[in-house]
C-alpha cells in the first residue's frame, strides 16, 4: 500500500515488496551501496520485463557480475519466480529443478539444492494437483531423503502457511495516465512492485483523491484494515473487482508526504552535527512537488518540526506508531512488515501506518512462509525469524504483538541513526541462510551510540534497547507503554526528571541512599529547634530555675526522661515509613511500583512532618506542665513562653523536612518508581493534594515568624530580645527558602503532568 511518488534514482515505491528476499525484493538496501537484497531487487525487475515464461539461458542474462554466493542466492530465488510464473500464467506443469541444474552446473547441484528451493517445487506441483511420491524425491535428492517425508506429508499439505504460500504472484497489470477503470481516472503513477502497482487515481463518484492499489490478489488486508479507525493508519476506503483487466482494487487515503523511507537516505546523507526535524519536512517537500502538491502554509507542527532537535523528532514519530499498532493489536490485528516504507507521510509530517500484512501473495516455501507471516526479515524480531524457519517442520512460534514493537524499534533507530542496530556484511547463499544470518545478529549486543550525552538521546537509546530485548517476555510489553517513554524525549524538563543528567544535582540525588537523605533533611531542622529552644528558655523561662543547682538537676532529670522517650520513638517511626519507600524503589527495579509504594513516596514528607512536629507540640505541653507543677517558680509567664518557644521549635521541626522531602520525592523517589512504566492512573489526584498540603505548609512558614515576633513583644530582658530577633530573622529567611521550594514542588509536578496526567493528552512538544 503506497501514496510514494517515484524516485528517478530508485525503484519505484519499496514499500509497495511483497517480501521475497532478506529485506523485500523492492525495498531500500539500508546499505550504502547496492547490498544483495538491492540486487535482487533489480534482478526481479529485469525477470518481469522477460514476459512470461524465461528461459535458463534467459535467467543467467539476469545475474549480476558478483560473487559466487551472491550469484548462487539470486539465482535461487529467480528460480523460484520463474517457476511461480509458469503456474500462474501458462498452463504448461512446473519445470522441475532438474530442468535448470543442466544450466547452471556451475552455482547449483542436486547434491547443494536448498531445502527452501525443494519446497517451492512441491508446493507448485501440488497447486497444480499432481500426485508426488517420496522415491520420485529421494532419487532426485538422495541428500535431503531424510526431509523428504514431511515434505510431503499431510501436515505440509494442509497447514495455512503452505496455502497462503501459493497464492497469486502474477504482475499486476499496467494502467495508464488518464485511462478510466471502475470508477477511477489514473492521474499519476505513485510506486509500482512485483505483487501490486499503486496510482495516484481520482474517484469520480465521490469527486476525490485516492490511493488506487491495483494487484491481482486479494488475501485478508482490506477485511482487517475496515476494523481500524486511528489518525496514524491510513483510511483504506473500500475495495473493488474489475473483470477487464482481471484485478483487485484497494483504494484509500492518499498521503502526499512520501515515506520514512525517503527521510533514512537523507539521514544518511547529513552529518550528525546537523540533522534536526529539518530533515523529515526536506523529504516530504520533495515528495509533494514531485506530486504537484501545495505545502502547508501556517502550520504549527511544520514549524516546530524545522527546529526540533532530531532525537526528539524521531521520538515523536515513535509514539504516534507505538499508538498505532496499540490500536491495530486492541483489534487483534497484527502489522507484521513494520519498516520505513511502509510509514507515509501527510503534507505535515505526521506518520501513518501502511500495509498491514495480513496476508499477501509471495514466493512459495521458506520466502513464501515469511509472506504469510509478514515482514522483511531485516526488521524482524527473533521469534519472527525463528517463525519463518520452522513452517512445515515444528510448531510455529507465536508472532504477537511485541513482534510489531521490535521491529517499530528497529525502525526508529534506522530513522535516528541511519541504520539498523544489526548489521549483517555476509552474503547469503539461500533463503535459509539469510534467516539465520539475520537471527544470529539479533543474539549479538547491540552497538554502542557514542553521541547520547543529552538527556533526550540518552532516554531515546534507553527506550529502544528495552524493546530490542532479545527475549520477548523481557520487552516493552505494549504500544501504549512504548509511546508513554518515548513521550518523555518530547519534554527535556521532564525527562531530567525520570534520567537526571550527570553533574546535576537531581543526579546527585538519585544516586543517595534515601536513608541517608530522610536523615539529614530530617535532622538537621530539629537540631536547629532544639539549639534555639534551648538557648531561648535559658535565657529567659528557665533562668531562675537554672540559678539553683538541686532545680538545675531536677529540670536535667525532666528533660532527659522526656527525650529519652521522643527521640528514640522519632527515629523508630521515621525509619519505619523510609522502609516502605526503600523496599518501593528496589520493587520498581524489576516490576511495576505497587500503589502502596507511590503513596509512601508522596506520604513520606507529610508524616516525617508530623512526627516532629507533633512531639514538639507534646513536649510544649508536658515540659511547662510537669515545671510548673514541681517549681512555685515556674508561673504562667513562663509556662506562656516556653510553650510558644517550642511551638516555634515545632514550626520548624514539621515545616522544612516537609519541604525538603517533598523536593526529594518528587525529584527522586516517585519518577524512579514510575519510570519502568510511566503510567499512574492516580498521578492528577495525589498532585492536587500533594499542592493542597504544600500550601498549607508554607502558610505555617509564614505563621512561624509571625509567633517569633509576639515573643518579641512580650520580652523585657535584652539578651532573650536578641535571640528571638535572631529566630525571627531566620525564620523570615525560613519561610523565603520554603517558598521557593513551593514553587520547585509545582514546576516539578507540571512537569510530570505532561508526561503522567490523564487530563491532558499531547504528542505536540511542550503542550
Amino acid at each position: 500500500m503506497s501514496n510514494a511518488p517515484p524516485s528517478p534514482d530508485l525503484p519505484q515505491d519499496p514499500q509497495l515488496a511483497e517480501t521475497i528476499g532478506p529485506d523485500g525484493p523492492f525495498e531500500e538496501s539500508t546499505e550504502p551501496g547496492p547490498g544483495v537484497d538491492r540486487l535482487l531487487e533489480e534482478c526481479l525487475e529485469q525477470f518481469l520485463e522477460l514476459g512470461t515464461y524465461a528461459s535458463p539461458e534467459a535467467l543467467r542474462g539476469l545475474l549480476p557480475d558478483a560473487s559466487r554466493e551472491t550469484r548462487r542466492y539470486l539465482l535461487i530465488e529467480l528460480i523460484k519466480m520463474d517457476m511461480a510464473t509458469v503456474v500462474e500464467e501458462t498452463d504448461r506443469s512446473v519445470p522441475k529443478i532438474d530442468s535448470y541444474l543442466t544450466h547452471f552446473k556451475d552455482l547449483l547441484h542436486a547434491d547443494d539444492v536448498p531445502i527452501d528451493l525443494l519446497m517451492e517445487e512441491i508446493q507448485l506441483r501440488k497447486q497444480q494437483g499432481e500426485d508426488l511420491s517420496v522415491e520420485e524425491y529421494v532419487d532426485r535428492f538422495p541428500a535431503h531423503a531424510e526431509f523428504v517425508g514431511e515434505l510431503l506429508g499431510q501436515r505440509l499439505s494442509q497447514s495455512p502457511e503452505a496455502t497462503a504460500a501459493v497464492q497469486s504472484r502474477s504482475r499486476p497489470p499496467q494502467l495508464e495516465i488518464g485511462q478510466s477503470l471502475d470508477d477511477f481516472v489514473i492521474v499519476q503513477t505513485l510506486g509500482s512492485g512485483a505483487f501490486a502497482n499503486v496510482y495516484l487515481a481520482r474517484q469520480v463518484s465521490m469527486s476525490r483523491v485516492v490511493a488506487l492499489k491495483v494487484s491481482r490478489g486479494t488475501g485478508d488486508e482490506p477485511q482487517a484494515l475496515a476494523q481500524l479507525d486511528h489518525p496514524n493508519i491510513v483510511r483504506v476506503f473500500d475495495q473493488r473487482v474489475t473483470e477487464t483487466p482481471p484485478s483487485h482494487l484497494l483504494y484509500m487515503q492518499f498521503q502526499p508526504g512520501g515515506t520514512l523511507a525517503d527521510v533514512v537516505k537523507i539521514v544518511r546523507q547529513t552529518p550528525r552535527e546537523s540533522r534536526s526535524g529539518a530533515m523529515l519536512l526536506e523529504a516530504i517537500d520533495r515528495s509533494l512537488l514531485r506530486t504537484a502538491q501545495a505545502v502547508p502554509e501556517r502550520s504549527t507542527l511544520r514549524e516546530w518540526l524545522r527546529t526540533a532537535p532530531w532525537p526528539m523528532t524521531v521520538a515523536w514519530l515513535g509514539i504516534q506508531l507505538a499508538r498505532a499498532l496499540e490500536s491495530a493489536h486492541d483489534c487483534n490485528v497484527m502489522h507484521r512488515d513494520v519498516k520505513p516504507a511502509n510509514v507515509l507521510l501527510s503534507a505535515e509530517g505526521v506518520p501513518k501506518l501502511a500495509d498491514f500484512n495480513v496476508s499477501f501473495a509471495g514466493v512459495a516455501g521458506r520466502a513464501g512462509a515469511a509472506s504469510n507471516f509478514g515482514g522483511s526479515i531485516g526488521y524482524m524480531s527473533p521469534e519472527h525469524l525463528r517463525a519463518i524457519s520452522a513452517v512445515g517442520f515444528e510448531e510455529v512460534e507465536e508472532v504477537g504483538p511485541r513482534a510489531d514493537l521490535y521491529s517499530l524499534a528497529i525502525l526508529l533507530w534506522e530513522v535516528w541513526q541511519g541504520h539498523r542496530p544489526f548489521e549483517v556484511n555476509d552474503s547469503p547463499t539461500s533463503w535459509t541462510d539469510a534467516v539465520a544470518q539475520q537471527l544470529k545478529a539479533r543474539s549479538e549486543p547491540l552497538e554502542s551510540v557514542t553521541d547520547n550525552q543529552d538527556a533526550i538521546s540518552r532516554l531515546l537509546e534507553t527506550t529502544l534497547r528495552a524493546a530490542l530485548r532479545e527475549q520477548s517476555d523481557e520487552r516493552i510489553s505494549s504500544g501504549s507503554e512504548f509511546a508513554a517513554k518515548l513521550k518523555l524525549a518530547l519534554h527535556p524538563e521532564a525527562a531530567r526528571l525520570f534520567d537526571p543528567e550527570d553533574g546535576t544535582w537531581q543526579r546527585w540525588l538519585s544516586r543517595r541512599s534515601p536513608w541517608w537523605i530522610a536523615a539529614l533533611v530530617i535532622l538537621v531542622p530539629n537540631a536547629i529547634a532544639g539549639v534555639f529552644g534551648r538557648i531561648y528558655n535559658q535565657v529567659d523561662s528557665l533562668r531562675p530555675l537554672l540559678d539553683i543547682g538541686e532545680t538545675k538537676s531536677t529540670f536535667n532529670l525532666v528533660s532527659n526522661s522526656i527525650n529519652s522517650v521522643a527521640f528514640p520513638l522519632a527515629v523508630v517511626l521515621v525509619l519505619y515509613y523510609t522502609r516502605d519507600v526503600v523496599r518501593g524503589l528496589k520493587t520498581a527495579e524489576s516490576d511495576h511500583p505497587s500503589e502502596e509504594h507511590l503513596f509512601s513516596a508522596l506520604q513520606l514528607p507529610h508524616r516525617a512532618a508530623v512526627i516532629g512536629g507533633i512531639l514538639w507540640c507534646v513536649a510544649a505541653v508536658l515540659y511547662p506542665l510537669i515545671l510548673s507543677i514541681l517549681f512555685e517558680q515556674f508561673g504562667m509567664r513562663e509556662v506562656l513562653h516556653f510553650f510558644l518557644s517550642h511551638v516555634i521549635c515545632g514550626g520548624v521541626a514539621a515545616i522544612y523536612p516537609f519541604f525538603g522531602l517533598t523536593i526529594y520525592a518528587t525529584t527522586v523517589l516517585y519518577p524512579r518508581m514510575i519510570r519502568s512504566t510511566l503510567h499512574d492512573a492516580r498521578f492528577d489526584e495525589r498532585m492536587e493534594r500533594l499542592m493542597l498540603r504544600a500550601e498549607r505548609y508554607l502558610f505555617l512558614a509564614c505563621l512561624v515568624p509571625l509567633i517569633g515576633a509576639s515573643l518579641l513583644l512580650m520580652r523585657n530582658e535584652d539578651q532573650a530580645r536578641w535571640v528571638i530577633l535572631i529566630a525571627i530573622a531566620l525564620t523570615g529567611i525560613g519561610s523565603i527558602a520554603a517558598f521557593s521550594a513551593y514553587r520547585l514542588i509545582a514546576r516539578q509536578c507540571s512537569q510530570m503532568a505532561k508526561m503522567l496526567s490523564n487530563r491532558k493528552d499531547s504528542v505536540m512538544p511542550e503542550s
